[in-house]
């Protein structure tokens, strides 16, 4: 397959590290020239690879283009580019619905918004997907978990959830933080957070469509350590602040909040 991108930020860089050290028997990708000095980074290290000389020429030689440009930035980026009939489309781009990219794209065929995740450059992590695509699944395959849905607000909602990463790493962070200001050596604070971090996470690989209340359970010991900081967590609201959080950002996502907007 002939695989275009527009757009060569840490998400795209993230999957095509993925597809690449994954190995897609028959996958050839072209870059486009955004972010010139990381395309040709990978362009160096992945023989798959190639930088295009502008965005027309992803365009051109691509049967696949995945667009993963800036929101702001799409409607300019998008309206300079001639696209063909025949040509399959797919989009990276977070807040801009599918209607609208097919009005884009138009007369080439969008087959699907995509959300990945950085952790795809190590085969590892989710990528969520809608509508279904067979093609899509089949490439994303053997670099994540793949989720298809049909309901778009669902994508908005995996879409949001991913909005979890900086959180979850200041949560290392203020662990880590903790340990330092007792004296333990930075080098052991982190060590050992974020071993035990990687060690409990590995118990929600196993997902059984219950949810995870059974973990708590089981990591709550009556009277324990883990008990008292959860029963304390939750008085304060910290998991309602979180549920909270993850609302704005899906308004945000369907236009019906901004950056500006918070949860005071």
């Amino acid at each position: 397959m002939n695989l275009g991108f527009i757009g060569v930020g840490t998400i795209t860089e993230a999957v095509v590290t993925g597809l690449c050290e994954a190995e897609v028997p028959g996958l050839s990708i072209l870059l486009s020239p955004r972010s010139i000095d990381r395309s040709r980074k990978l362009s160096e290290r992945y023989a798959a690879l190639e930088v295009a000389t502008d965005n027309q020429q992803v365009l051109d030689r691509s049967e696949l283009v995945i667009l993963a440009v800036r929101p702001q930035d799409a409607a300019a980026v998008l309206g300079a580019l001639d696209f063909r009939r025949g040509l399959k489309v797919a989009s990276f781009i977070a807040t801009i619905s599918s209607a609208e990219m097919q009005r884009q794209v138009g007369p080439a065929e969008f087959i699907g918004r995509v959300a990945p995740v950085p952790p795809v450059a190590r085969r590892t992590g989710p990528i969520a997907m809608c509508p279904p695509n067979r093609k899509l699944a089949d490439l994303f395959d053997p670099i994540a978990t793949v989720i298809q849905v049909s309901d778009e607000a669902q994508l908005d909602a995996f879409f949001s959830v991913s909005a979890l990463m900086a959180p979850y790493f200041e949560l290392l962070e203020s662990t880590s933080s903790w340990l330092r200001a007792r004296g333990v050596d930075p080098v052991d604070a982190d060590r050992y957070t974020g071993s035990l971090f990687r060690g409990i996470a590995e118990k929600s690989t196993q997902p059984t469509g219950e949810g995870f209340a059974g973990l708590v359970e089981e990591h709550a010991t009556r009277a324990g350590i883990n008990e008292q900081l959860r029963r304390e967590l939750l008085a304060a609201g910290f998991y309602d602040r979180i549920q909270s959080g993850l609302d704005l950002i899906q308004a945000r996502m369907q236009g019906r909040a901004t950056l500006d907007d918070t949860l005071e």
